[in-house]
Formats: structure tokens, C-alpha cells, sequence
């Protein structure tokens, strides 16, 4: 079949959300469908690019606009409303190639949902975080950590929002998403039921199937072990630095245990990064700009893998790269981490926020060499889950049966 990807941002932006998407794309292709991606324009990529048979499309719109509104220059954002010339753009490239399936990841939905697609193609989006419903994508409610927000209303949206982006910018997203509709999506692929029941109610079930983002089958493949690691036992933390993932909790932890061994933090910087300062004892590192691989080894060599993720984490790929590396994790039992991690067989689970709760579990792994060794072993199985040769097939799946049955034409 003929796919047409559509993204916000793809290579060479990097994070999960792109890694997945380029992913996507390359296994389609190999499995023998025709596969070509749509996301935003970018000032150091060519308009059109072509990797092995995915063709890449970088089209220009309005949004290239607000790129000096954007808090990080390397990944720009779609409004949540259409772009009326990156629509016409995006038309002209669904009339040329006539896609069975446009599949949509991020905000360039809104752009999609103002297309004329052939009587024969379908619309479908893959719900990666809480952005249908949420103008932060976080669902966090006045950055009140450790509990997801009730629900989506206008005024408490417009003030919730309003705090992190500024009133005009937060008034422009609110506003956007309480006006869309999503009658012309034919099927929704959460990543799992928690994003599910927060991001679809009264949608019929029949236009929902759970799909979960995924890695390459080849992502724990062996890498040698970084420099900058210790020598000896350590505790890992790999995502963002910031205060929703939980950092300064972990730090605070780290204190707290008893078993005294260097805590090493690997992420990309925000504005939020708190200053980490260790003892001798309890060295902290930290590395904003480490290559994948040597992430993948960190994993490898980590003692334990910290995800004391303070926010609903969606999925968390961190957890599926961590287990697939025979890693023991101790995660958050918020948002959709519970599915990733089954507690006491795959890792451990601890109430988020629960500093005390975090830096038991560590000490409980740490003082077990075994039970460490059991619980990686069992991630590792339970990861395969997770890998693309396994989820890939359930994506071509749905595409199969929404092309079989009629186009969507509700309301919601």
C-alpha cells in the first residue's frame, strides 16, 4: 500500500517521537510499501531528501513563522489549527502520490483534518502524548506534579497554559483545540489504554486500537562501554532534565540511600534543569549530549535504571531501551509506565514523588546482585514486546482494517 507519514519534526531532529516515525517508515518500506514523510520545513535539511525508498517532504507554511516563538530551535510545532499553506502544500503531494493511508503523529493533524484525501484513503493518528486534549501535551495541571489533570476545560486551560507558554501563544493552542473536531479520523492507535481513557472519551470504540511506540530490534546491540561511566556500580537516569522526570526527586533519593554508589544523569537541558551537587561519596554526573549508542551501553552497564517520572508518562521508551539492555528499573507507577514495568517481575514500581519510596527501592536492587540479575533478564524478554518486528505487523493490521471498512463521518 501507499503510505504518506506526517510529522511535526523528523531527521534530523532527534527524539523518541522522530526515532519512532523514521523507524515506522524504514520497516514499512521494507516489508514493500510504498512509503513517503510530510513534516515541517527546516533551515538545515533540503526541501525533498531521500533515505534508502522513504522519500521526505519538508514543506514550507505559515509555521516557519513562529519558529522565534519556539523554546527549542531544533524541533518546531504545528498550531492546533491548519496552516492554509501548508495545506495547500500537503494537497498538492496527497493529489500527486495518492496515499492509501495518511498516517499523522503530532499537530500537523490539524493541517490534515483540512484535506481532500481520495475516496480510497484513510486517515489515521497515533496518539503519543496528551496533546488531542492537552495544549502542553502533559496533561499536568499548573505544573501540580505526581497526579494527572482531571479533564480539559476552557478557562482552566487558558490560565494552566498561560503559565507555561504566555497568554497570547496559550490562548492561540486553547483555543485551537476546544474548536477541532475529529470526525474525519477513521482510526486513533494510542499507545496504550491510560493515553486512551485520557485522550478519547466518547469516541467509539470501533475507531480505537491500542499500538505501542516501539525500537529497532537491534537497539541493545552491543557498544563499547563509555568513558565517562564509573567503574564500579551506578545508578542510571536517562531523559529530559527536568523537574516532570523526576530529577531533583531522584537527587534527593540518592542522598537518602543507604548503599553509597554515583548517580549518572544523561539528558538534554531545559530551562527547569536543576543543579545536581553530589558528595564524595555520592558522585553525581551529568551529560547533556551523549550518541544513542552509548546511551544504549549506559544502559548496559547501569546497576539500576531510575524513571521517577513525576508527569503521566505516555509510554516512555526510556524503560523499553533500559529493559531491552537487561537493565532492572525502578520506575513511577503513574501514567503508562505500570504497563511497561511489571512490578516485582520486570522491575520495581514506587508512588511518584515519593522520594523515601524511590531511594528503598534502589537500595532494595542494589544490596540484591540476583535479584538485579533476574529482573534484567526478565525485561529483556518482556522488551521483545516492544521491538518493531512485533509492532510493526499490528500498524500494517490497522491500516488493513480501516482500508476494508467505510471512511469515518462522525462529529468528535
Amino acid at each position: 500500500m501507499r503510505v504518506l507519514q506526517v510529522t511535526d519534526n523528523y531527521a534530523p531532529a532527534t527524539g523518541g517521537l522522530e526515532r519512532v516515525v523514521q523507524l515506522l517508515s524504514h520497516e514499512l518500506s521494507a516489508l514493500g510499501h510504498t512509503v513517503a514523510v510530510a513534516t515541517l520545513d527546516r533551515p538545515d535539511a533540503p526541501p525533498t531528501s531521500v533515505e534508502g525508498d522513504v522519500t521526505v517532504h519538508r514543506l514550507a507554511g505559515l509555521t516557519r513563522r513562529l519558529r522565534r516563538f519556539s523554546a527549542d530551535p531544533q524541533h518546531q510545532f504545528h498550531p492546533t489549527a491548519p496552516d492554509p499553506v501548508l495545506v495547500r502544500r500537503l494537497q498538492e503531494l496527497v493529489d500527486r502520490t495518492r496515499p492509501d493511508i495518511v498516517h499523522a503523529h503530532s499537530w500537523m493533524l490539524h493541517s490534515c483534518l483540512a484535506l481532500r484525501l481520495p475516496p480510497g484513503s484513510r486517515l489515521v493518528v497515533s496518539i503519543h502524548d496528551y496533546g488531542l486534549v492537552c495544549a502542553k501535551k502533559t496533561l499536568i495541571h499548573d505544573e501540580t506534579l505526581d497526579a494527572a489533570c482531571a479533564g480539559p476545560s476552557l478557562r482552566k486551560c487558558l490560565s494552566c497554559a498561560s503559565g507555561f507558554y504566555g497568554r497570547p501563544k496559550a490562548t492561540a493552542l486553547v483555543l485551537g483545540l476546544a474548536a477541532t473536531r475529529f470526525g474525519k479520523v477513521d482510526l486513533f492507535l494510542p499507545v496504550n489504554e491510560a493515553v486512551a481513557r485520557a485522550t478519547l472519551p466518547g469516541v467509539a470504540p470501533t475507531r480505537i486500537r491500542c499500538v505501542p511506540s516501539f525500537v529497532a530490534d537491534s537497539v541493545a546491540a552491543p557498544a563499547p562501554r563509555p568513558a565517562f561511566l564509573p567503574d564500579n556500580d551506578f545508578l542510571l537516569f536517562v531523559g529530559a532534565l527536568g523537574e516532570h522526570k523526576g530529577l531533583s526527586l531522584l537527587a534527593t533519593a540518592h542522598q537518602r540511600m543507604t548503599t553509597p554508589v554515583p548517580l549518572v544523569a544523561i539528558g538534554p537541558r531545559r530551562a527547569d534543569t536543576p543543579t545536581l551537587a553530589g558528595t564524595p561519596e555520592r558522585p553525581v554526573s551529568v551529560h547533556d549530549s551523549v550518541p544513542h549508542p552509548a546511551i544504549m551501553a549506559a544502559f548496559a552497564a547501569a546497576a539500576v535504571v531510575a524513571v521517577p517520572s513525576r508527569w503521566p508518562e505516555p509510554q516512555g521508551l526510556v524503560v523499553t531501551e533500559a529493559m531491552a539492555a537487561g537493565a532492572p528499573v525502578v520506575a513511577s507507577s503513574i501514567g503508562g509506565l505500570p504497563t511497561l514495568v511489571d512490578h516485582g517481575l520486570t522491575g520495581l514500581l514506587v508512588p511518584p514523588g515519593d522520594a523515601t519510596a524511590l531511594a528503598a527501592a534502589l537500595d532494595s536492587l542494589l544490596a540484591d546482585p540476583t535479584t538485579r540479575r533476574r529482573l534484567g533478564e526478565a525485561g529483556r524478554t518482556a522488551a521483545r514486546r516492544y521491538f518493531a518486528s512485533e509492532v510493526v505487523p499490528q500498524v500494517v493490521d490497522a491500516y488493513d482494517s480501516v482500508l476494508a471498512r467505510p471512511r469515518a463521518s462522525t462529529t468528535r
